[in-house]
């Protein structure tokens, strides 16, 4: 039986960036690594709240990435 092992998470802060010339809005990004696997998700949100105030860019969209290695 295949087993699925955590090999790493990050988290990705997208940011407003403004519109594009179709009125569309824009977004960059900025991921974090190394976040602890046992970190809940109130902790990871706590976490990238207080890195996004450090941008002037508005925060639009925190997501939670992680990587597993799939095992026979």
């Amino acid at each position: 039986m295949a087993t699925a092992d955590l090999k790493s998470t990050r988290i990705r802060l997208a940011y407003n960036d403004g519109v594009d010339e179709k009125g569309n809005p824009t977004f960059v990004y900025k991921s974090y690594s190394y976040i602890h696997s046992q970190a809940t998700a109130d902790e990871m949100n706590s976490a990238a709240l207080s890195l996004a105030s450090l941008s002037s860019k508005g925060l639009s969209n925190i997501e939670m990435i992680q990587n597993f290695d799939i095992n026979e």
